[in-house]
Formats: structure tokens, C-alpha cells, sequence
């Protein structure tokens, strides 16, 4: 049996005044714990294990909605702990013993999202990534670090201090569960002061020369480890409503020499803008006064610089447009925001 134990038994103390984080909502609609499954080969578990606590159970139904976003896929189980732990190793530890795992198993944070296939079969392994070829990282000193030999031998896991160019991403292998639980008991029983950590786990297992970690490269990484990284994600999925006439097009009307029949004159600036949005995981919802005849023409003009909006919205009132959004902690004041630009303008510096 191969098993993937996800651990949500935290406090989420970075995300203050919040649901756990695990239960937050993603732009796109996935809570974060789903997103945290996605990019690696999942396919390749027996078991899937999702640890939560009763506390949150009795605040936020957190059982009820696992059981809700997961009712597709038999491979879930939820181990529901009594209590918040110590530390991860701890709810590691007690989910190993209350859901009886036996054999390999890989343990996976449930803040982050991880580009990487995983060793079948599980071996005894870290999964890294190399400072030194992606730059995109924030938060590094709360990191930990990985001490590598040229062998991608893991010869340490070090926390929160820089001592290599490879961070640990939170996704840790382990050939048998035993192993992780008699190393656990020995810990407790010396009676190790501070937050055991994961990374304290897999260095007494060094220590003890009989165990080897290799370390495992991952492609691509995305942190949502804080409340600030997490305001990123939801500041570059943002809905942005944009107007045609004077913002993509150079204004004009229906009449005139000028007009919407054979106006091809686009705001560059303001082109590659939108773009640069649009990229970075943005919508775009076309709005304008342009009447429903001129959508197919409308179409082909974005497509031509290659603007591939969510939705456009013909037809609209040659008047104010106003937005009304709630806002709440996981969706913070101010949840609407308008921009009103001069015509014919550069858009960039109002962003």
C-alpha cells in the first residue's frame, strides 16, 4: 500500500480572522487543499488521507465539506484528530497509528502546489527546488534547506536558516511507515525540546547512518504558505470588466469617418497591458456599448492581439457601470475597485 497523507490539523495562525487555510477558496473556485493535489501523479496512491481536527469540524463543518469536494474519488479518507498537535510530525505520527498505515507513504503540505512526479515505488526521498534556477520565491528565510551531494544525496534538512540554494517544498517520501513511527517514539522519548518538525524527523534518520534520502528536483512551485502570498494569488486572478472605445480601441462611435465598421486602430500600450494580465491568470470581460451585431467583429479584432477574454458584454448603457461586491476576510475591503481612465489613455500606471 502506497499512501498520501495531507496534514491540516494546524491553527493557520498566518491567516488570521480566517477559515483554516486549507479550506480557502481559490480564485478558480478549487479550495486550496485540491489545489495543493494538483501537478503531481496522485494516480499513484492506494490511499489518500486528509487529517483535520474536531475543533474545526465543530466550527466549520471541515468533515462535512472534505467529504463534499472529494464525493467523486473512493481514495479519500478523513482522519479527524480530537485535538490541534504539537507540530506536524505529531499529526503525522497519530494518523499513521489511527488509520493503521502500513507500508510507503509520502506526506504533503496542504498550502502549496507542487510540479513534480513522485518515485514509484516510493523511496525514501525529499522534494526540492533550486533556488539558484527559479528566482519566483518569496518568504525565503521561513524556509527550510536541503544540504545536497552531487549525488542528490540528502546529507541534511536545515530550518529556517539559508545554508544551500535548494528549499524544502513540504513533500516528503518515506519507504515504511514504521520506520517514520519508531523514529517519532525515540524523539519523544529523549525528550527533544521545541516544534518537532518533519525535517527533524528525516535528520535523526540521518543521523542514525542506516537511512538515505535521495532528493527530488521540482519543476514548478506555488506558495500560498502566508496570508501575503496568498493576497498575490487572488490580486493576479483578479476580474478586471474593461471597456472597449478610448482603453483597446481608440475611441469611436457609430458614425463618423471613424466609426465601429472600420475603426482598426488599437492602444498598444494599453494592448500589452491587458495582456500581461491575462497571463499571469487574470479575466478579462469585455464591456462596451457596441450593439450584439458587432460582436463577431468585435471578437476578431481581440483575437488579432491575441486578447482571449472570459466574457464579452455587448449592448451595454453609454453610462456610469458600477460593481457591486461583498467583501469578508478571505475576500478583503475593497472587494470592487474602479478605475476611471482618461480616454484614449496608458492604463498601465492605474493598475
Amino acid at each position: 500500500m502506497t499512501t498520501l497523507i495531507i496534514p491540516c490539523a494546524g491553527k493557520s495562525s498566518r491567516f488570521p480572522n480566517m477559515k483554516p487555510k486549507y479550506m480557502l477558496t481559490h480564485p478558480d473556485g478549487k479550495l486550496m487543499i485540491e489545489k495543493s493535489m494538483e501537478n503531481i501523479n496522485i494516480d499513484i496512491f492506494d490511499r489518500i488521507i486528509i487529517t483535520i481536527v474536531r475543533p474545526h469540524n465543530d466550527k466549520y463543518d471541515a468533515k462535512l465539506i472534505m467529504e463534499q469536494v472529494f464525493q467523486n474519488n473512493p481514495k479519500i479518507e478523513i482522519c479527524m484528530l480530537d485535538d490541534f498537535t504539537s507540530s506536524a510530525s505529531e499529526t503525522v505520527y497519530l494518523t499513521l497509528i489511527k488509520m493503521h498505515v502500513q507500508g510507503s507513504f509520502v506526506i504533503k503540505d496542504s498550502d502549496n502546489r507542487v510540479t513534480v512526479t513522485l518515485p514509484t515505488p516510493i523511496k525514501n526521498a525529499v522534494i526540492g527546488y533550486d533556488l539558484s534556477k527559479h528566482r519566483d520565491v518569496t518568504n525565503i528565510p521561513e524556509k527550510s534547506f536541503l544540504i545536497v551531494n552531487e549525488q542528490n544525496i540528502l546529507n541534511d534538512i536545515i530550518e529556517k536558516r539559508i545554508v544551500s540554494n535548494v528549499i524544502c517544498l513540504g513533500i516528503y517520501c518515506f519507504e515504511n511507515a514504521n520506520d517514520f513511527i519508531n523514529t517519532y517514539e525515540c524523539m519523544i522519548k529523549r525528550s527533544l525540546s521545541g516544534e518537532m518538525f518533519i525535517s527533524h524527523i528525516i535528520s535523526y534518520m540521518l543521523s542514525d547512518n542506516k537511512f538515505i534520502f535521495t532528493v527530488i528536483l521540482a519543476e514548478d512551485y506555488d506558495d500560498w504558505g502566508t496570508i501575503r502570498e496568498w493576497k498575490e494569488v487572488q490580486k493576479k486572478h483578479r476580474t478586471y470588466f474593461v471597456d472597449v472605445d478610448g482603453i483597446i480601441m481608440k475611441n469611436s462611435g457609430r458614425y463618423g469617418k471613424i466609426n465601429w465598421y472600420n475603426n482598426t486602430t488599437y492602444l498598444e500600450d494599453n494592448i500589452n497591458a491587458l495582456k500581461e494580465l491575462q497571463d499571469n491568470g487574470a479575466q478579462l470581460v469585455i464591456t462596451t456599448s457596441r450593439p450584439e451585431e458587432f460582436r463577431e467583429s468585435l471578437t476578431q479584432l481581440l483575437s488579432n492581439v491575441d486578447i482571449h477574454p472570459y466574457a464579452i458584454l455587448m449592448g451595454l448603457n453609454h453610462s456610469a457601470r458600477v460593481i457591486i461586491n461583498d467583501f469578508a476576510p478571505t475576500n478583503p475591503y475593497p472587494s470592487g475597485i474602479a478605475i476611471s481612465l482618461p480616454r484614449n489613455n496608458n492604463i498601465k500606471e492605474y493598475l
